[in-house]
Order: C-alpha cells, then sequence, then structure tokens
C-alpha cells in the first residue's frame, strides 16, 4: 500500500477526512492513510496588505515535511 500522510487541521475540516478512513475508503484504494495533528502557528497580526499575508499559517506540519499533502 501506499502511505499517505496529512494533517489534521480542526473536526469541520477534517471530519470527511476521518470518516473515509474510517469506512475504509482509503484502504479499499490502496493508501495507508496516516494523520498528524497541526501545531498553532502563533498569533496572526491582522494587516490589510495581502503581501504581508503567510500563505502557508498553520499548515506548519507541511513546511517541516511531515505530511505528503497540502490542504489549504
Amino acid at each position: 500500500m501506499k502511505q499517505v500522510v496529512s494533517e489534521i487541521s480542526g473536526t469541520v475540516f477534517s471530519l470527511p477526512w476521518l470518516i473515509a478512513k474510517d469506512e475504509g475508503l482509503f484502504e479499499a484504494e490502496g493508501i495507508d492513510m496516516q494523520f498528524v495533528r497541526t501545531r498553532p502557528s502563533g498569533a496572526v497580526p491582522q494587516t490589510e496588505n495581502p503581501e504581508d499575508v503567510n500563505p502557508i499559517l498553520g499548515h506548519t506540519a507541511f513546511e517541516a515535511t511531515q505530511v505528503s499533502i497540502y490542504r489549504a
């Protein structure tokens, strides 16, 4: 099976992925799906300049190469 690691970034956003794993949908497709929890990235400063926004904010597991897919 191919191993895929994804982040859990909150119940609302991760629930479909967790249900799919529980129902065996990933396994049926030959995927060994693993999840890691995201770490809080700290306070987000308010800005009106789009250039100041960090597009990876909250997705530190992806940046640290702990996961194999990016879920925005």
